[in-house]
């Protein structure tokens, strides 16, 4: 199993569970949006889920309440996760309870571009993004690479705080998930590449004082078959 890693730059502190307990986390990013199948950023608007992504939603709800013992569920605030978590929790008896800090992360006035016209509105901080040791990059009116990655690591660090030996069900945004992963495993949050979660996916983690157990990463099997009525494709 993993260790848990410094954080990228490396005078962070690793997430390690701050009270010595061990907490089980299931990470389920949201089912999809009109945002995501444009191919827009849309962080901090709260945009609701198209119909694939309910059935998605309903997917995972299935397999979570037949393979999951919760005691908690707990979701970001924007319509797109809390739905989730609401279809999710009809089928396992659980009530979403709503962390603000587990919002996606806010894009400002790049919310709702797509990455061609960032690159021609915004070439300069563009060139910045390119640089994955910028961590004080940000767009016009919101985080920063910073403000977001601290805001993470801060908002789990007080869950697993609040819910020491708890088995959790976690709702939120393929920002989130993608930059707790990367700082767990070692990984630059800000690459790209930390940020490829899919829709509905589920990410298991074990917390122990020591290191992090990744049992699951961004597992879609509960969506084979679903198919997708924009292209007719299959999965997330």
């Amino acid at each position: 199993m993993p260790e848990i890693a410094t954080l990228v730059p490396p005078s962070r502190h690793p997430v390690r569970h701050p009270t010595g307990g061990r907490t089980s986390l299931y990470l389920v990013r949201h089912g999809r949006t009109l945002g995501n199948v444009q191919r827009v950023l849309v962080g901090s608007t709260d945009i609701p889920l198209d119909e694939f992504g309910i059935q998605q939603a309903h997917l995972v709800g299935e397999r979570l309440a037949t393979a999951v013992q919760a005691d908690m569920l707990l979701s970001s605030p924007l319509q797109r996760a809390r739905v989730t978590a609401e279809i999710i929790g009809r089928q396992m008896g659980l009530t979403p309870r709503i962390r603000p800090n587990l919002t996606e992360w806010n894009f400002g006035a790049a919310e709702g571009l797509s990455f061609e016209t960032i690159a021609m509105q915004y070439s300069d901080l563009a060139v910045r993004f390119a640089d994955l040791e910028d961590f004080d990059v940000g767009w016009p009116e919101g985080e920063t690479r910073r403000e977001f990655h601290d805001r993470v690591q801060n908002e789990f660090l007080e869950i697993l705080t609040a819910f020491e030996s708890h088995t959790l069900i976690v709702v939120a945004h393929g920002g989130v998930f993608g930059s707790l992963l990367a700082q767990i495993q070692g990984c630059s949050p800000n690459d790209p590449k930390s940020f490829d979660i899919r829709n509905c996916s589920v990410t298991h983690l074990e917390v122990s004082v020591d290191e992090t157990a990744v049992h699951l990463l961004n597992d879609v099997e509960h969506l084979n078959g679903l198919t997708d009525p924009i292209d007719g494709s299959g999965g997330a």
